[in-house]
């Protein structure tokens, strides 16, 4: 008579192939660790540069763009005594002065 029976998870007799399988399920764990951490890394990354043009805008629009030159102030009369109002455009739209 000749045995058949094997041990468990073919220990000792298929060593290398359960070497190879644990191997192959710690590459796939290191594969997708890594895949996690880059979409981790380019979301922080792209909330960094949204915070940093929004901070530049909000400097741009508090810093404005006076140069001291200011526009004459002046009204016109109509022939009957009625007042011309002056409308001119502004980044926010019209402005009637």
């Amino acid at each position: 008579m000749t045995a058949t029976h094997t041990a468990p998870l073919g220990f000792p007799e298929n060593l290398f192939a359960l070497m190879r399988r644990i191997g192959n399920l710690f590459a796939k764990g290191v594969l997708a660790a890594a895949i996690i951490f880059m979409a981790g890394l380019i979301a922080v990354a792209t909330a960094a540069a949204g915070l940093a043009l929004a901070a530049f805008a909000l400097i741009l629009r508090l810093s404005g763009s006076n140069s001291g030159v200011q526009n004459p102030q002046y009204e016109e009369r109509a022939e009957n005594g009625t007042v011309t109002l002056e409308a001119k455009k502004t980044p926010r739209g019209w402005t009637v002065e």
